[in-house]
């Protein structure tokens, strides 16, 4: 689902039946979870539930370009007590896994490459080189 649908489909859930509004919006949240599981980098691991690995935490949101990134911690440790999902909740966490995700996707962003404009733009480079051979052709042709 590209963006434009899906702010187009949040704004019609405005107007819908209460069971399809939810359905729109389970929809929604599904495509942002996705979004943002393709942009980040799994960071750090293994930062201790403790005082100092806190305050590594907040230094790194205090010095985060908050333009560009932004974090997500997920806790890990025991699942004996907590569950078997595929995190546990901070409170109960041993131990912490830093996330980081890119909000802006460009050239300096690691999943740039694959992406549709990356594509298109190297298609665009193939066709201004063979462009700028057909003029130096011409010229050399003219020339003579």
């Amino acid at each position: 689902m590209s963006n434009n649908r899906l702010i187009e489909a949040i704004r019609n859930a405005t107007h819908m039946q209460p069971w399809k509004k939810k359905k729109v919006l389970e929809m929604a949240t599904r495509y942002e979870r996705e979004r943002k599981a393709k942009a980040c980098v799994h960071f750090l691991t293994g930062v201790p539930n403790s005082k100092e690995g806190w305050e590594f935490i907040k230094l790194m949101k205090k010095y985060l370009h908050k333009g560009r990134y932004s974090i997500r911690l997920k806790g890990r440790g025991s699942r004996k007590i907590h569950g078997n999902q595929s995190f546990i909740p901070l409170k109960h966490a041993e131990k912490y896994s830093v996330y980081i995700d890119y909000k802006i996707k460009d050239s300096n962003s690691p999943g740039y490459n694959d992406s549709k404009l990356w594509k298109y733009e190297m298609k665009f480079r193939n066709i201004r080189g063979d462009l700028q051979q057909l003029i130096n052709r011409i010229n050399e042709l003219v020339k003579d």
